[in-house]
């Protein structure tokens, strides 16, 4: 069976549907990875392990290479169907694929550097470190950059040694098919695999006998991770959610702090890893950093410059958001309602005379809010 393609339920009914959030249309359904294919994968990955760490590091930098050249190929397809899936914009989309491409490509330079560290010491000493890889690494990546991120766990892993089962989000399934359909075939067979489906696949994964868990995600999934990690005994790497604060000091210029700000709250309508989460302004320059956020944001509406949010799901936690902190007092100075029409958009927001009772100034919002 080939993990990659053959994801069949075998007579159970379950798959992920997708639909495009920009206009609610049937992207298509995937799927999910039964828990017999799951063991089969696992199976097949420790199998093709040791001799994947066996090969020579300059080998494994070299298919590397090949999986950066294979991924250029499918580049566009890849951006079109993140586009669909996702909501992110084509040329948005395409820069991430770009950027994966180049990360895989920086992975295969330190392939051949994978050997060992020796310490000079007196004649009779010795001190030698040799790098040895983990074993099989399930990677769990996110829906918000699925290639960029995704390239970045794969192509540490892969260069390293280890054997790879990878979980794309089920948010883009397709995506993530595509990209196991275009990095598969650089490696040897079992050195990576892709199983899609929603979150029961990803539970089985993190509970798996692997040696890595590698998740870029919300902070609950994570500890739900690290938690099934103690019984196993999986070394844990985590880049989940958290609330990154901006803070506007005494004499800055505020026109331009607001521009910054609006950048780091709206792009990609605040789906990203590392967003200005909460906003701070001394009080000497508030008034007029305030006027200018909400000047940018009215922009940011009227220019058309935001793509949905990734699901109706995703909008809705948003709005709960930024309604309960006007129940508590917030007022929105642009933004702040659900538009009419199709798909899953939200207009960029700003919110001000937040406080720190309020949820959306201590937990992340992932959408275009500015508080």
């Amino acid at each position: 069976m080939n993990p990659l393609t053959d994801l069949r339920t075998d007579g159970v009914d379950s798959a992920v549907t997708v639909h495009d959030p920009r206009d609610g249309s049937l992207v298509g359904s995937v799927p999910a990875a039964t828990s017999g294919q799951v063991g089969q994968a696992l199976a097949d990955a420790r199998a093709a392990q040791p001799g994947w760490a066996a090969t020579d590091p300059a080998e494994r930098g070299r298919l590397l290479r090949g999986a950066a050249a294979r991924l250029a190929r499918s580049a566009r397809e890849l951006a079109a169907l993140n586009s669909r899936e996702t909501g992110r914009p084509q040329a948005e989309a395409l820069a991430g694929v770009g950027a994966g491409i180049a990360t895989l490509e920086q992975y295969a330079e330190p392939g051949p550097l994978h050997r060992g560290v020796s310490l000079r010491g007196a004649a009779l000493a010795s001190d030698y470190t040799l790098r040895q890889p983990r074993g099989v690494a399930a990677l769990l990546t996110p829906w918000n950059d699925p290639v960029a991120v995704a390239a970045g766990l794969l192509g540490a892993a892969l260069v390293t040694g280890n054997t790879v089962l990878h979980k794309p989000s089920g948010r883009c399934p397709h995506v993530g098919l595509l990209l196991g359909e275009a990095l598969a075939p650089a490696f040897p067979p079992g050195v990576l695999a892709t199983l899609t489906g929603g979150p029961e696949v990803g539970r089985q994964l993190a509970a798996a006998a692997v040696d890595v868990v590698a998740h870029v995600g919300s902070s609950a999934t994570g500890s739900s991770i690290a938690q099934a990690a103690l019984s196993t005994g999986a070394h844990v790497i985590r880049e989940n959610g958290g609330n990154d604060p901006l803070l506007a000091d005494e004499g800055v210029d505020p026109a331009w702090a607001a521009g910054q700000a609006a950048t780091g709250a709206f792009s990609n309508s605040g789906q990203i890893c590392t967003p200005v989460g909460r906003i701070y302004v001394h009080q000497a320059g508030a008034g007029a950093f305030c006027d200018a956020l909400a000047e940018q944001a009215r922009r940011w509406n009227r220019e058309g410059r935001l793509g949905p949010l990734v699901d109706r799901r995703m909008r809705v936690a948003v709005h709960t958001q930024v309604s309960r902190a006007r129940d508590l007092g917030a007022v929105a100075a642009e933004g702040g309602t659900v538009p009419d029409g199709p798909g899953a958009y939200y207009p960029a927001t700003v919110l001000l005379d937040c406080t720190e009772q309020m949820e959306i100034m201590t937990e992340e919002t992932f959408g275009p809010v500015a508080p």
